[in-house]
């Protein structure tokens, strides 16, 4: 095959002219008969014993076709060897003239691209958020405390104290709106641990109450409330401590530690610091995602390629769909309906593509271990086997995740080389 001529349609589209010799145009077809006449039946031959000549006289539609197919495969993917852009779309073919047996022939093959681009900027990010550094050691007892709580091994504190944060207490209450008792919410010797998981103004009214202690708290319901008759409203708590319920970590054994698949309590102690300092790692990376994305933005302008554009929007519609009633349904066909997609589809893949261009810059890769581990991760929590997962999807899926996990691992790469500024709240 001789060298394919390029031509520059813009910046984010190339096409191909390739032309296939007489030989390798004659070589397909000797594969297609092959392929065909191992289960080409005629009466009087056995299967797969069909002549092949009277495989290309009683099957030649087919046999052009699987000939053209692979002809036009293998010559297309020897074309692209060696480009120096990232081709992301399928080739739209055009064909020029006959495909015939033994006949030199010739085609264009059009493809979107994304061009290498040197993104700048991006190591002088400033993100501004207003949540402090979480405190690992804290997080760890917190969660430890919530283990031994779930496995019922906390302790009664028996000193005399009053309630502190960080303390778990057993309590009862009623509740009151607008003098009306709300008799279904009221509850008997309820754990409520006071961590900041439970109603703010209900955690601080129960801070220094002491054991037999009885208290009322008035506590105001935020829009966010799931129960909309309680919304904005103002609840009276009637609370009795019944007790403050503390660790001790001298009573949690071995046994203890090994319901959780660790060896022993410092075992089971790394294992959640372990696990609590990646997820932190994980909602820092969505929380700045977000100004990352738009500052990059700000700073670099460049082209995209528009089937990538489409195909955003195409997936942002079907997931609407997906979520809408039969009637409903929004039609991908519509102009209008793609419209209302659009910039918000521009702005996705102009971030995507330029973190997958800083991944470069950044010499930042992903092996295959790594893809298999996020492969694993959302299979057991869609409740599928991996193997199940990557059987219906094939090497589609194993692509998509190797470019989730790439973003991640930008993103994460950003945020350590950002300024962070922790603003104070209103």
């Amino acid at each position: 095959m001789t060298t394919p001529q390029i031509e520059e349609i813009n910046s984010t589209r190339r096409k191909f002219r390739i032309e296939v010799p007489s030989n390798s145009v004659k070589s397909a077809f000797e594969v297609a008969v092959t392929e065909i006449q191992q289960t080409a039946e005629i009466k009087g031959f056995r299967k797969g014993k069909v002549p092949s000549a009277l495989v290309k006289k009683f099957f030649a539609q087919d046999v052009a076709k699987r000939a053209y197919e692979k002809a036009v495969n293998d010559s297309y993917s020897e074309a692209i060897k060696g480009v120096d852009f990232q081709i992301v779309s399928f080739p739209m073919i055009d064909v020029e003239g006959q495909f015939e047996d033994g006949k030199q022939f010739s085609y264009t093959a059009t493809v979107d691209i994304n061009p290498k681009v040197d993104i700048a900027g991006y190591k002088e990010l400033v993100l501004k958020t207003a949540e402090k550094e979480p405190n690992i050691e804290e997080q760890v007892a917190r969660a430890l405390r919530q283990l031994a709580a779930d496995a019922n091994q906390l302790v009664a504190e028996s000193s005399g104290r009053g309630a502190a944060k960080q303390d778990a207490v057993r309590v009862d209450y009623a509740i009151a709106v607008d003098g009306k008792e709300l008799s279904e919410r009221a509850a008997k010797n309820v754990l409520l641990q006071l961590d900041g998981s439970t109603l703010p103004e209900l955690e601080n009214g129960i801070v220094g109450m002491k054991t037999g202690e009885s208290k009322k708290i008035n506590v105001t319901y935020s829009d966010s409330v799931g129960d909309a008759s309680l919304k904005g409203k103002t609840a009276e708590f009637n609370v009795t401590l019944n007790s403050i319920q503390v660790l001790d970590v001298a009573v949690l054994k071995d046994d203890f530690a090994q319901r959780f698949g660790a060896e022993n309590l410092d075992a089971l102690r790394a294992n959640m610091k372990t696990s609590i300092t990646n997820m932190n790692e994980r909602n820092k990376v969505a929380l700045f995602k977000d100004q990352i994305i738009k500052q990059i933005l700000e700073k670099n302008q460049f082209d995209v390629p528009e089937s990538l554009v489409e195909g955003t929007i195409d997936r942002a519609v079907a997931d609407a769909n997906s979520r809408r009633e039969k009637g409903s349904q929004l039609d991908s066909n519509d102009e209008k309906v793609r419209n209302e997609y659009r910039e918000w589809a521009l702005s996705e893949v102009k971030g995507v593509l330029a973190l997958g261009h800083i991944a470069r810059q950044e010499g930042l890769t992903v092996d295959d271990q790594e893809v298999g581990q996020e492969i694993t991760n959302f299979a057991m929590q869609s409740g599928m086997r991996p193997q199940d997962l990557l059987r219906n999807y094939g090497q589609q899926v194993i692509e998509e995740f190797r470019g989730k996990v790439l973003v991640d691992k930008v993103l994460k790469h950003l945020v350590g080389l950002a300024k962070i500024e922790v603003e104070a709240k209103a």
